[in-house]
């Protein structure tokens, strides 16, 4: 599993952007119930098990207030380790 965070300091919101969830090819993201100080509705990734780890919303973040961050699976780890 992948983590997300979205730095609501920097994100302009969902009404006046919103690039984040028009990107994200499985739908992670959902907007804020909440306002941030700025008046902004923030992206939230509401279904983060469904993150494939694209960075689409990362990388097409005008704001660069999103990062991801890529967890190694097991397997990866494993390997790793094994390796000399």
């Amino acid at each position: 599993m992948h983590r997300i965070r979205v730095y609501q300091e920097l994100c302009k919101g969902v009404e006046l952007c919103g690039i984040c969830m028009a990107l994200c090819p499985v739908d992670v993201f959902e907007p804020s119930e909440t306002l941030t100080p700025r008046g902004a509705r923030p992206p939230v990734p509401r279904w983060i098990e469904r993150c494939t780890g694209c960075e689409n919303c990362m990388l097409y973040c005008p704001d660069q207030a999103i990062v991801v961050i890529r967890e190694k699976s097991e397997q990866q780890q494993a390997l790793e380790v094994d390796q000399p």
